[in-house]
């Protein structure tokens, strides 16, 4: 039951009392709650008696909702925790709370209230509130999870709701909870954040220094996140494919980059995380349109924050797929194909996709290095194996969002432009990715 409510009260505001329209759902409900019903449910019933109380106090008898109040008090305040109506009672009043001189002392009675049992019961409802109280919930529940196992319980239990905002929410305080940076640079990176929220500007003024200049630790955590979970579903859909053509395998594993980057601009609303924004497509080339040689991605990279930073680069992607034989992974790399991507691109890479269903992201000019060591004269092709590779290799997560979308790699050179877009004279990618990055709305 507390579930559905969860779900209820996720979609429209846990606080808001409308005029026509009554209370807030979960004030609603508790109108018909007995105290057995309170017993069973003692959170939501401890939820609805605080809102019920704030809004009493903040309007007076004389408010329309009067009817409301009244019943709620009558039928639940001697039935609840008290201490915790009374942190909720503070939370609503705090949270819909405009002068800062009275929202500094609201603010002191929640972080005095905000026991670690207290706060870890209700925290699915705290995480519902979150958006309204402008960081002061993340920055107690990291510091709360910091010295209570209690309260870091509760994180782990948030992170497995079935409700995506309480989901969402509780996976980036674990995240920010479980870091190994000092309790104070984690705090001061949510304040800073909930400041910079409330500002216009890019680059947030007050951010700690991250590792793009996205400069937003949250957007950037959440394109890491989307480029994990596509590789992690390929992996496990390999045993399906592992007998397919490299051109299969890579169509699949696009599809799956375009599918997580698509829930991105959900995400980072439900995250509370602003700044640009990324969408990625891509469309495969026409075997007509194909050229004798060339890459199996061109990718390209559009940057657009108005005012201040407009470019666009290009690169050069190869995938290659290891047989699935022997103790170790390897794979064949093409003398004449590597040599064309270089001639393009000196940042070009392969993809090198191991058996087991995970992506080696490897420079080409190392391949071009261990090719100078080992190849011979005559040979049109190598192998490179696991154990050559393993030290240079960086996972997908690094390489997209912060290699890629923090404009490490490419260039925005002519020749590489041209082959990367597939418009050069002797190259055409078999698959073309396109990576928007903008400050503002993605429209369409």
């Amino acid at each position: 039951m507390e579930d559905l409510l969860l779900d209820g009260c996720s979609r429209q505001s846990l606080i808001r009392w409308t005029s026509p329209g009554g209370p807030p759902l979960v004030v609603r409900w508790a109108m018909w709650a007995t105290p057995e019903v309170a017993d069973v449910l003692p959170v939501p019933s401890a939820v609805a008696a605080g809102l019920a109380r704030a809004h009493r106090q903040r309007e007076g008898v004389s408010s329309r909702h009067e009817m409301w109040t009244s019943r709620v008090q009558k039928r639940l305040d001697n039935h609840v925790d008290q201490k915790l109506s009374q942190l909720w009672r503070d939370l609503a009043l705090l949270a819909e709370e405009r002068d800062p001189i009275a929202a500094a002392g609201l603010r002191h009675s929640v972080e005095r209230l905000a026991r670690p049992g207290l706060w870890a019961r209700s925290l699915e409802w705290i995480l519902l509130l979150g958006s309204d109280l402008e960081g002061l919930d993340a920055a107690l529940t990291v510091a709360l999870a910091d010295k209570h196992p209690t309260v870091r319980r509760a994180v782990s239990r948030c992170c497995r709701s079935t409700v995506l905002t309480v989901q969402l929410r509780a996976e980036g305080m674990r995240a920010a909870a479980e870091t190994t940076a000092p309790l104070e640079e984690r705090l001061l990176s949510i304040v800073s954040a909930s400041v910079d929220g409330r500002r216009a500007s890019f680059p947030k003024p007050l951010s700690a220094p991250s590792a793009t200049w996205l400069a937003d630790h949250g957007l950037e955590d959440l394109v890491r996140g989307a480029t994990r979970r596509a590789v992690a579903g390929f992996a496990t859909s390999m045993d399906a494919l592992g007998a397919a053509e490299e051109e299969h395998l890579t169509a699949t594993l696009l599809a799956g980059l375009v599918s997580e980057f698509a829930a991105l601009p959900v995400h980072t609303r439900l995250a509370g995380v602003v700044g640009p924004h990324l969408r990625v497509g891509h469309r495969t080339v026409p075997r007509k349109e194909e050229r004798a040689s060339g890459a199996d991605i061109g990718v390209v990279v559009d940057v657009r924050v108005p005012g201040q930073l407009q470019l666009r680069t290009g690169d050069l992607i190869q995938v290659k797929k290891a047989p699935g034989r022997g103790r170790e992974d390897s794979w064949a790399i093409k003398r004449r194909q590597l040599h064309d991507l270089l001639e393009h691109s000196a940042s070009a890479v392969y993809w090198l996709i191991r058996s087991t269903g995970d992506i080696l992201v490897v420079p080409a000019k190392f391949l071009a290095a261990v090719e100078g060591a080992t190849a011979r004269p005559s040979s049109k092709q190598f192998t490179v194996g696991y154990t050559a590779v393993r030290h240079t290799a960086i996972p997908m997560e690094q390489y997209l969002p912060d290699l890629i979308v923090g404009l490490w790699l490419g260039s925005n050179g002519e020749k590489t432009l041209r082959a990367a877009q597939g418009t050069g004279r002797t190259t055409r990618p078999r698959f073309a990715l396109t990576i928007d990055v903008v400050l503002g709305h993605l429209g369409g």
